[in-house]
């Protein structure tokens, strides 16, 4: 049992976080364990993150949208636990191709729900509390005021927008396959205040329109664990990169869900790839859950990458 101070305790100027907590407790009290984790990693910067986030959130989905989220959140979470069971229980991900997947996850009704419960992961889990301090403390305060940001599925959008909150005359253009992913980021970005420099297009990740090495950054978050062939990835990172731009690259290893297809085991590999694709890796993370299945095979662990477009082969 952590020492820090519970996630339950009242949170002055939080009210956002108060009413997620309060949520919590009456209609799922056995989540509350890992919010207190993820709290217990750095108290102050749980606090700020989650209470800045909620808040987009609440803006962008009216009065109803802590609650709906924390349901979206718990299910998400319990379509992992019982596909990881599975994949223990096969010894692969059960998914083969990207065609499958969409027609399952990605065109499905249900997409709006996913995403939003993937929201919260961000930082209600521990390890991707740390990833999201990352982010913040490596990443984004590595970049000029004026960046020219590229976002690789965007997913949800909450990467880039909050980018955008702190660099004031930075840009963000993002390209996703989901229509669903446009109008919640288009959201998120209005909510927060950064609608007029948030652009998303529906489209390929990996064909975006925009001129070889012209941005200043790139994020794409959890996308490369989705793709029949991942190099496409960190190639198309590669290419719309500025030289001595940066990217920030997050991803998923022997962690299965309904949408994962390729099965990274080793850190190593997401490295090589970036690496092969003329990325020099500035800093990684790798993270797990606190909890695993009992005796499992395979550990879930979230990976994130600061890389750095070289500008030769030399360095």
């Amino acid at each position: 049992m952590s020492t820090a101070a519970p996630a339950t305790r009242p949170l002055v100027d939080h009210p956002q976080l108060d009413e997620l907590i309060a949520y919590v407790q009456a209609h799922h009290p056995r989540s509350l364990g890992g919010i207190e984790s993820a709290r217990a990693v750095n108290p102050g910067r749980f606090d700020e993150i989650v209470q800045m986030h909620l808040e987009w959130a609440v803006t962008a989905r009216g009065g109803r949208a802590i609650g709906e989220m924390v349901d979206a959140f718990v299910q998400f979470c319990t379509d992992i636990a019982m596909e990881q069971a599975r994949y223990e229980h096969r010894g692969n991900y059960g998914q083969r191709t990207y065609d499958d997947v969409y027609q399952a996850v990605y065109g499905a009704d249900t997409m709006a729900e996913y995403l939003w419960g993937a929201y919260l992961t961000n930082f209600l889990w521990p390890h991707h509390l740390e990833i999201a301090m990352m982010f913040r403390d490596r990443f984004v305060a590595r970049l000029d005021d004026d960046a020219r940001i590229v976002e690789l599925a965007p997913g949800h959008g909450s990467w880039g927008v909050w980018a955008l909150t702190v660099l004031p005359d930075a840009r963000v253009h993002g390209f996703d396959i989901s229509p669903s992913s446009i109008a919640i980021a288009e959201s998120i970005a209005e909510a927060a205040g950064v609608g007029d420099r948030a652009d998303y297009e529906q489209g390929d990740a990996l064909a975006p329109a925009v001129t070889p090495a012209s941005a200043d950054a790139c994020i794409c978050s959890f996308l490369v664990e989705h793709l029949e062939r991942p190099d496409a990835l960190f190639a198309t990172i590669g290419d719309l990169l500025r030289p001595h731009g940066i990217a920030f690259v997050t991803g998923a290893l022997t962690a299965a869900h309904t949408d994962h297809i390729t099965e990274f085991r080793r850190e190593s590999e997401l490295v090589l790839l970036a690496e092969n694709h003329g990325l020099r890796v500035l800093e990684t993370y790798s993270g797990s859950p606190g909890r695993t299945l009992p005796d499992a095979r395979f550990l879930p662990r979230s990976m994130a990458l600061l890389l750095q477009k070289r500008a030769n082969d030399i360095w």
